[in-house]
């Protein structure tokens, strides 16, 4: 597939450059400062998609991308910027992609997929560029073009991939992994194991065909994703293509809401996994509150209780779900289901906390049964 550059910034361009080259199938075309000396290669160069920076002098991405789409309307357009507000534009003139500056190499990782989705006939080595996708949620599983499950070889082997991964595309001190993974090894025992370790997953690895790369720096170890995707970061990034939330573009929210299968890690419990599983909890429960907030706001109660059940099934052991889903019960006069949901919610911390629910919660509830 061939792919030209479009950055009036030196350092940005080459930045692009150095992402792109390092993607199986992707040949650099062309390089260019001004758009205008691109589009005088156009017809000789003959690309296929182009990277194209939006803020540039003499001619915009904007106006240089409506001359290529009149050249060449099969060329794909990526649009590259540090300025949010240009999305809508871009977008409209049916770009493929829209990508913010500082540029994440795994988002650069999505578009490439996407473009691929589009247009599978670029790729001129379909082997080449057979991507694994790396599953985090709920629990590490590999999807790598194969029937059969990724072979593990050891339990540890599994462990480390996963750690290696969480700190994807930055160096990793052996001191920190012998820590992590032996802490109750004798020294020089846990570094023999380490490189074990390391050679089997190496190994395990190749022989699956994934070009996921792990490499040695002397002190450290680095993971490269290369131009394949972990699920984690692709639920993240989604999360900023997603339109401002109105009840028009709820269900989209929701289905984003949806994507997440599962807690991090959760069917292994790795203690180091902790912190992330958390942080990826708290922005599921936050946007799942608002999007409640917004159809509870709207009066659509069933829609917002809905969201609550959803809510409720991720988190049973919150006491505020719970309390939700009864004012908007008792809001709707179904004093039942008011007093079904607080049963729930008393069982729930009898059995978890050893608690009654607060005196605040219950007197509320003795004025309305009243």
């Amino acid at each position: 597939m061939k792919a030209i550059v479009i950055d009036d910034e030196n350092l940005a361009l080459r930045d692009l450059e150095r992402q792109l080259s390092k993607i199986n199938g992707i040949e650099i075309a062309g390089t260019y400062r001004l758009a205008s000396d691109a589009l005088e290669q156009l017809h000789s160069v003959k690309p296929d998609v182009v990277f194209l920076d939006i803020d540039m002098p003499e001619i915009s991405g904007i106006e240089a991308a409506e001359r290529i789409q009149k050249i060449d309307p099969s060329i794909n357009i990526v649009f590259v910027t540090a300025y949010a507000e240009y999305a809508v534009k871009a977008f409209e003139l049916a770009a493929l992609d829209y990508i913010l500056k500082p540029i994440n190499s795994e988002r650069l990782q999505q578009t490439i997929i996407r473009l691929m989705q589009v247009q599978p006939n670029l790729a001129e080595d379909a082997s080449e560029l057979t991507i694994t996708t790396v599953n985090c949620f709920q629990k590490l599983h590999l999807e790598y073009g194969k029937s059969e499950p990724f072979a593990w070889r050891t339990v540890r082997t599994k462990e480390l991939f996963a750690y290696l991964v969480y700190k994807r595309n930055q160096p990793v001190r052996k001191d920190i992994l012998l820590d992590l993974m032996w802490p109750d090894t004798e020294y020089k025992k846990a570094y023999t194991q380490l490189y074990t370790t390391i050679y089997q997953l190496r190994k395990s690895l190749e022989s699956a065909g994934i070009t996921i790369r792990l490499t040695n720096s002397g002190s450290d170890y680095y993971l490269d994703m290369g131009n394949n995707v972990y699920d984690v970061q692709e639920w993240e990034n989604a999360r900023e293509r997603l339109p401002e939330l109105t009840l028009e573009t709820a269900p989209q929210h929701i289905q984003w809401l949806e994507d997440n299968k599962g807690d991090y890690l959760h069917e292994h419990e790795y203690l180091w996994a902790e912190n992330e599983k958390q942080r990826l909890r708290d922005i599921w429960y936050g946007h799942a509150i608002e999007v409640g907030g917004l159809y509870q706001q709207a009066g659509d109660d069933k829609e917002a209780l809905k969201l609550y059940e959803m809510i409720e099934k991720r988190f049973p052991f919150l006491e505020e779900i719970y309390v939700l889903s009864m004012k908007l019960h008792a809001n709707n006069g179904d004093l039942h289901l008011v007093n079904k949901k607080f049963e729930q919610l008393c069982s729930m911390l009898q059995e978890e906390y050893g608690i009654a629910p607060s005196p605040a919660l219950q007197q509320w509830l003795e004025q309305i049964n009243r």
